[in-house]
């Protein structure tokens, strides 16, 4: 599926001596390139502006005559910076020029390759722009305002480079909002949704004016709205952190909104929501309730959830490994969830030459010696399973040595490797490479230190999830994967009356007790086995912020307790 993390993206801040593209000049360039939704390499270098600096733009910038001095023009520099503009990427993948108040830094780009007889065309984002649309409540759109909003730190101001990493980092938050929340497919409609009409106060969108509902009145809550016909139709079902923030996001832009989603605001003639408790329950009810109605905008706007994780078949003869996005109920093991798309494909290729998993594209293989040897054979990628020239056992070992690889932190695993690919670049003074394989040391670092796998999702699990909301808390209590209840308790209770809650709620939930063995697995009919796979991909994408206990034959009542009310 088409994503809007798929194009490469380079995000670049220029100083220069003045404000005119014609009359002034470059005299600092820093470019930072984003792939997969991750910096991937840097650029920077002080440029000889050839003309005299102003006092003025050096008290802002701190970059003196002296410093520019014997430093490169724009002309010799400009076979490398087109260089870093134009990355070999694949044939279909774009090209996107990022910047803060683009215009300003395209323009000088433009106008200084043409004097050195080059020339620069390219799509442009403006991370000023799309903070005018993402953060309406934010009075200044400035940098150092919507750094400083988001939390992120600027070391010097006016400096190249320092603004190019705040803007790249500003661009990859905007980057989940527009996937997450506003379900953008392709970088096209990105670049309409930045320049569209921005409707609020008396200024309605049309769609909000023809379906008369009113957004202050919705609650600031998690839950799941319905979208209705004239007819009474439901034509999209989806659910909400924050009813009123999600619902209002359709009607903020809708002129620029994606020709599928611009179609299901002109069929809207009404609105419905039910409150949940948590951002759990709202994902577990919007399932049960897409399946129970099937509206046809669901299908259309499915949305893209770029989370992904590695999986490994081992509930099948011969196992492989791939990229995943979401974990099935289907006794696979499952590692993730990954911050990048790119550390997962970084993971598979270092897999790939170092073990001898298959790589033919069959999702199961019956061996057979009548099966003939392929290309990775010959070429010493693969020891043939598929004809037993190389046994069952045998295979399953090399299985064994790539989770090991992935999951331990000593000799011959991932990390390890990665160390000393960092230390080797570091000693070799290539810096951004270091930084990049930094990155996804870091990354595999984060997953492994609150999960060694994710195995057969929840099947075969007793546990309890809490969740904390602004009137209390919420529980889940799921018992050999099936969710078996679900309990509210309000933050009016006092500790007291929660404590005689929970003993009542105790007497309805006597699995609790109960040795897991003395249990028979329960067989799921469709709808169990949807919303076991909307728990297991909230716990993979959640468990480490929030509480779950996993309850073993050595958990007693009082350990149980003790969870519940702390």
């Amino acid at each position: 599926m088409e994503s809007i993390f798929d194009p490469t993206y380079i995000v670049c801040d220029l100083e220069t001596t003045g404000l005119s593209p014609y009359n002034n000049r470059i005299t600092e360039i820093a470019m930072i390139r984003i792939q997969n939704g991750e910096i991937t390499k840097e650029y920077k270098s002080l440029v000889n502006p050839g003309q005299h600096i102003p006092q003025f733009i050096t008290k802002l910038t701190g970059i003196a005559n002296a410093d520019v001095f014997k430093k490169p023009p724009f002309g010799k520099l400009a076979e490398e910076i087109m260089d870093f503009l134009n990355p070999d990427t694949d044939a279909e993948s774009e090209v996107i020029f990022v910047g803060h108040n683009v215009g300003f830094d395209y323009k000088f780009l433009q106008h200084s390759f043409q004097r050195a007889g080059m020339k620069f065309e390219m799509k442009t984002l403006c991370t000023c722009k799309l903070a005018n649309r993402l953060l309406k409540r934010l009075k200044s759109k400035s940098l150092s305002n919507v750094a400083s909003h988001l939390g992120i730190k600027i070391k010097r101001q006016h400096r190249a480079y320092d603004d190019t990493l705040a803007t790249a980092q500003i661009f990859q938050h905007f980057l989940g909002i527009l996937s997450d929340k506003y379900e953008y497919e392709n970088v096209n409609e990105v670049i309409k949704f930045q320049n569209s009409k921005i409707y609020g106060g008396e200024n309605l969108s049309p769609a909000l004016k023809r379906t008369g509902i009113s957004l202050k009145e919705l609650p600031r809550k998690p839950g799941v709205y319905f979208m209705k016909s004239r007819d009474g139709e439901i034509l999209y079902i989806g659910k909400a952190k924050d009813i009123r923030e999600r619902v209002s996001g359709y009607f903020r832009h809708n002129s620029e909104f994606p020709v599928k989603l611009r179609k299901l605001l002109r069929n809207i003639d009404s609105l419905e929501y039910e409150v949940t408790n948590s951002e759990l329950s709202a994902l577990i009810l919007e399932s049960k309730m897409i399946k129970q109605h099937k509206p046809r905008f669901n299908s259309a706007l499915k949305r893209y959830r770029y989370h992904p994780f590695l999986k490994i078949d081992v509930q099948n003869d011969y196992p492989k490994v791939e990229k995943v996005y979401e974990i099935e109920n289907d006794g696979a093991y499952y590692y993730g969830p990954f911050r990048s798309g790119m550390t997962v494909n970084n993971l598979l290729k270092d897999i790939d030459e170092e073990f001898k998993l298959r790589k033919c594209e069959n999702k199961k293989i019956k061996a057979s010696k009548e099966h003939s040897t392929c290309m990775y054979y010959e070429i010493g990628r693969c020891n043939a399973p598929c004809n037993f020239t190389q046994s069952r056992s045998e295979y399953e070992n090399e299985v064994q040595k790539v989770h090991n690889f992935i999951t331990e932190s000593e000799k011959n695993s991932v990390q390890k490797l990665y160390e000393f690919k960092m230390q080797e670049y570091s000693e070799n003074m290539d810096y951004e490479s270091a930084a990049f394989v930094r990155d996804r040391l870091k990354d595999i670092r984060k997953v492994m230190s609150y999960q060694k796998v994710i195995t057969s999702a929840i099947n075969g699990k007793k546990l309890i999830i809490k969740c904390e909301n602004d009137s209390g808390r919420e529980y889940f209590f799921i018992h050999n994967g099936k969710l078996a209840i679900t309990y509210s308790v309000t933050g009016n209770e006092d500790s007291t009356d929660k404590e005689d809650l929970l003993n009542e709620l105790f007497e309805s939930t006597e699995y609790l007790f109960f040795s897991i063995s003395k249990f028979v697995k329960h067989k799921f009919n469709p709808s169990e086995l949807d919303e076991i796979k909307v728990i297991s991909n909230w716990l993979a994408l959640n468990k480490d912020k929030n509480s779950v206990l996993e309850i073993n034959d050595n958990h007693s009542i009082k350990d149980v307790m003790n969870f519940l009310i702390k």
